[in-house]
């Protein structure tokens, strides 16, 4: 058991420097470095006049068990000089001790906020760039624990991680500096205790750490799964709001299939995982904050009951006493730190495995390298592929020695059975396909890739039509241009509305948008992946010939099963022949 925790710490420490160093070597180092100096430097004055405050509490329960208000007065207000020198007044100390407390929470909140504000640009950076968020969703490391919900881990987690980890190490060092300032005190104010005709220095001290170590131990065998509960929780809970809206992204293709029954038992799934996770959280917590409050009630008696000892014998004074009790409090609280934050520090780890993993599969994701060697063209060029093997995530081929010519300024057409690979060459030539293998000659010009379902942003539906420019790269003429050729000039007087255009819009008039796209982009070459399956014959004709007419020159190409759309193109090439289990080596041009 030791050895498995060890291990366990050491992963956990390896995922913080992991996660930690890059801040604190970033362009941002010295306001990191510097505040959190100033925060140390705070929380550590803090402790010291905690301790000198320890002196003025002596002075005044002496004082009132003596019944001199004088001095109890000056303990409290002003300073009193005695055969420990001059002690400064309770008060005296506590106003400054205020102020520190106030501005360490204030630069401890700014440390957190630049941190997270730099590591959320670090994140979604690292996941946009590459097209890392759409490697991690085809590969299976997509799916581990603390990589799926991207959007949790970085919204969430990131902002608990750099809250908690600020938090638990300011204490852990505030708890060490605290054990070290009081355990002399600790040590000299209790003296000797006589026992059995033994004399024990220091009793004071080992009674401390003999009742932190025993806390500890007791609080660990109690709480020590909390760990994986908790971060098995906040999977459960992510998969549960994911659930919820899947239902809300795909509503009417629910409503159509009347399977809200299917979808209510699958939600009600869903949430039994959060509902008995969380029931076997509140019972071993339950058990831990039964411990942990049991503990510290106790300990404040227990000082006060092994200091009585020498204080009924008359070898100490009531303040004395009390500052000693003080003191065992505080090296108490030192030495059980770990025991008292235990539900706290497993709710960090879990948090620190889980975006620490989350950055790992985007690292594992950005490394991955396509072995297709790209070699420029001139523009007016034709794209050649050579001997290029593609295969699927897990490994399997799905092509094999693909070699074909597409020719330029003119349409080709890419057909073959369903499963063939047809897309998935697609996402090839797009360059987003890392899982390939060949040679892929491509003129140096602008490319839009079109997938039968358009992506459709967030905002107004000018923004949506000049994607993936952005909304003022297009004058609101050229858009509704655009919407009126495409056959949606109904939409025109609409093009500034912030509106849920994804689901306003029908997959017919989505993909009419798109070809709005094109027209305003004018690539030099589009590819169109069955991108007129939801329109009819006579729809998907017009916008064939709107991109003749509007964009000459362009060089398309489409896949398709439609008969009706093959006849529009120039030239057609079918991938059966590549297709794993049929014949290879077989070459294909574009030719009519």
């Amino acid at each position: 058991m030791h050895g498995i925790n060890m291990q366990h710490l050491r992963l956990l420490l390896k995922d913080v420097w992991y996660l930690t160093r890059p801040y604190f070597v970033s362009e941002d180092r010295k306001w990191a470095w510097g505040l959190l100096v100033a925060v140390l430097v705070l929380t550590f004055s803090i402790v010291g006049m905690d301790l000198l405050q320890s002196f003025s509490r002596n002075v005044y329960y002496t004082a009132l068990q003596q019944r001199d208000a004088t001095t109890f007065l000056r303990g409290l207000f002003w300073y009193v000089h005695n055969e420990s020198g001059y002690v400064p007044g309770f008060f005296i100390i506590t106003i400054p001790a205020i102020l520190f407390s106030v501005y360490a929470t204030y630069l401890q909140q700014m440390l957190g906020l630049r941190w997270r504000r730099w590591l959320t640009a670090r994140m979604t950076r690292q996941w946009m760039e590459h097209q890392t968020y759409f490697r991690i969703a085809i590969t299976t490391s997509g799916l581990e624990a603390g990589a799926d919900n991207p959007d949790q881990r970085i919204q969430e987690d990131l902002n608990s991680f750099v809250t908690d980890t600020l938090t638990q190490f300011i204490n852990l060092l505030s708890n060490i500096v605290t054990l070290f300032s009081y355990v002399g005190l600790l040590w000299v104010l209790s003296g000797p205790l006589e026992i059995w005709g033994m004399s024990i220095p220091g009793y004071f001290f080992w009674a401390a750490l003999i009742y932190s170590v025993v806390a500890t131990w007791v609080t660990h065998l109690a709480g020590h799964r909390l760990a994986g509960l908790q971060f098995f929780q906040q999977r459960a809970e992510a998969d549960f709001r994911y659930s919820l809206v899947h239902v809300r992204n795909n509503a009417e293709g629910i409503a159509l299939y009347r399977g809200e029954a299917e979808e209510q038992a699958g939600l009600d799934r869903s949430f039994a995982s959060v509902y008995g996770n969380f029931l076997s959280i509140m019972r071993r917590t339950k058990w831990l904050g039964l411990l942990t409050t049991g503990l510290d009630v106790v300990s404040g008696n227990f000082a006060l009951l092994i200091g009585s000892i020498r204080y009924f014998a008359g070898k100490m004074s009531f303040g004395t006493l009390m500052q000693l009790v003080m003191a065992f409090s505080r090296v108490q609280g030192a030495l059980g730190w770990l025991s008292n934050s235990y539900a706290a520090l497993t709710t960090w780890h879990a948090e620190v495995a889980r975006l620490a993993t989350f950055q790992r599969v985007m690292d594992r994701a950005q490394a991955m390298k396509s072995e297709v060697s790209l070699i420029a063209a001139p523009a007016g060029a034709g794209m050649q592929v050579s001997g290029l093997d593609v295969f699927r995530p897990d490994g399997t081929a799905l092509l094999r020695d693909v070699n074909l010519t597409l020719a330029p300024g003119q349409m080709t057409v890419v057909t073959g059975p369903s499963g063939t690979g047809k897309s998935t060459l697609f996402r090839v030539l797009a360059g987003i396909w890392p899982f390939a293998k060949g040679t892929i000659t491509r003129p140096d010009v602008p490319m839009m890739f079109v997938p039968q379902r358009p992506y459709m942003p967030t905002g107004t539906l000018r923004r949506a039509v000049a994607y993936p420019a952005g909304s003022e790269a297009y004058s609101a003429t050229q858009v509704a241009q655009a919407l009126q050729q495409v056959g949606l000039g109904a939409l025109v007087p609409r093009i500034e509305n912030e509106e849920p255009w994804g689901q306003i819009l029908s997959p017919g008039e989505l993909q009419r948008l798109a070809f709005a796209r094109i027209v305003l982009a004018r690539p030099g070459w589009v590819f169109l992946d069955e991108s007129t399956s939801n329109l009819d014959a006579a729809s998907e004709a017009a916008l064939y010939a709107l991109l003749a007419q509007a964009c000459p020159g362009m060089t398309v190409v489409s896949i398709t099963h439609r008969q009706s759309v093959v006849g529009m193109h120039e030239n057609a090439i079918d991938l059966t022949p590549f297709a794993v289990g049929t014949t290879d080596g077989i070459s294909a041009d574009a030719s009519p």
